[in-house]
């Protein structure tokens, strides 16, 4: 991908682009990325805990894990 990606989408698939093809260690590598910009942020346990489960139901609904499989690995 070239240039800044035009929306979170593109985003969410570059950062995918750059994981390890393993499953469990890509989950790993994000859950820790996750906790740093959330503690960066200043968001409480709570607040990121929440955010987190929005998006994972907000992602599964529109079928996201599946575009990123199908085009990652």
């Amino acid at each position: 991908m070239d240039g800044e990606p035009k929306n979170s989408r593109e985003t969410v698939t570059a950062i995918c682009e750059l994981l390890p093809d393993d499953p469990e260690a890509a989950v790993s590598v994000v859950t820790v990325a996750c906790a740093a910009a959330a503690i960066t942020a200043g968001l409480d346990d709570e607040a990121t805990v929440d955010g987190l489960r929005a998006a994972l139901e907000s992602m599964r609904g529109t079928g996201f894990g599946d575009i990123a499989r199908k085009g990652v690995h």
